[in-house]
């Protein structure tokens, strides 16, 4: 039951947000939105920030479903790879979310301490789970570099996501995206192959 309740005020915000933006979602207007009282969000949540984080974990949680799909060997590692890169293409086209994922960032920085630990821990988990699809996907030897070559890969596409926000980058899009393309398929195991030297 918890989580229909919960499920249903994420939808609720999501509409909420690309009809008002994320100034304009209020607990109120979610509310409104999902059918239900305001009391009955607090039930759920806190604040607002909490909703939205709910939202862009909802949102983002692709890649921990894909680092299970690896380890499954179900599938080969270029239908990974291709996966991985579809997701990275949805990724920059999620407005809303991407939107929703600074202003949160910006509250963290400002000094929510709680959003601020939600966002480390989720980072640690993403940086985790991609090292240990990276280890699965590539079929190399772990270095100790491993965590950082992951932490730079998700750290430019967070840092692309806010350049296109900012409509900022020079380059065309489907130029990006196929560097991104080719650091998948032959980068990373290239870079992997360069670590494991150090």
């Amino acid at each position: 039951m918890a989580t229909d309740g919960k499920s249903r005020i994420i939808q609720a915000a999501k509409h909420v947000i690309s009809e008002s933006s994320i100034a304009g979602a209020t607990i109120r207007g979610i509310a409104e939105e999902a059918g239900l009282s305001t009391g009955a969000i607090y039930h759920y949540y806190s604040s607002k920030e909490e909703i939205l984080y709910d939202v862009m974990d909802e949102s983002f949680s692709e890649t921990l479903r894909i680092a299970k799909k690896s380890k499954e060997m179900k599938h080969s590692p270029e239908e990974i790879i291709e996966e991985i890169y579809e997701n990275i293409v949805k990724r920059f086209d999620k407005i809303d979310e991407n939107r929703i994922e600074l202003y949160l960032a910006q509250e963290a920085i400002l000094g929510n301490v709680e959003l601020r630990e939600k966002f480390k821990a989720k980072y640690q988990e993403w940086v985790c789970m991609a090292e240990e699809l990276i280890q699965n996907l590539y079929g190399k030897a772990p270095t100790k570099y491993n965590k950082a070559l992951v932490s730079l890969v998700l750290a430019s596409i967070e840092g692309m996501v806010i350049q296109l926000l900012l409509c900022a980058n020079p380059a065309e899009l489907k130029d990006i995206l196929k560097v991104y393309h080719k650091i998948l398929k032959d980068g990373i195991p290239k870079f992997l192959d360069l670590l494991a030297e150090i």
